[in-house]
């Protein structure tokens, strides 16, 4: 159990609809008072009914130029036509790191997901440290 002070909320960036590229599921703000921000996915929900499974995958992406993904969470598998449901004793807690270093791919830290195919509606809680 960590004893850090956070605060759990849904991803900032809605509903998401994947696009089989890099989608944008969850922001940390700019933290401006020297404390380091970050996060921990607590809750994946994911509906699938693009007619065949999805492999699903959480990451970030650095700083190079040209954007590259760098997941951290181990693959997912989307059933087809289910309700997909992943929680917090299942999820690693893998803490995603806020750097705050606006760079040609945005702010590294940020969650991103990688679907194997598009139209995959997801969502995430998530528990964020350093409010």
């Amino acid at each position: 159990m960590d004893i850090r002070p956070s605060i759990r909320k849904g991803n900032s960036a809605g509903l998401v609809t994947t696009t089989a590229g890099n989608d944008l599921i969850h922001t940390l703000s700019v933290n401006r008072s020297g404390v380091i921000r970050s996060a921990i996915i607590r809750k994946i929900l994911v509906f699938n009914n693009t007619g065949g499974n999805v492999t699903i995958q959480f990451g970030t992406r650095d700083a190079s130029a040209v954007p590259l993904f760098v997941q951290y969470l181990p693959d997912l598998l989307a059933l087809n036509g289910l309700e997909n449901t992943w929680s917090e004793d299942v999820i690693p807690a893998v803490e995603f790191g806020f750097v705050d270093r606006l760079t040609i791919n945005g702010r590294e830290g940020n969650i991103y997901a990688l679907a194997s195919a598009a139209n995959v509606l997801i969502s995430v809680e998530v528990e964020e440290f350093g409010i």
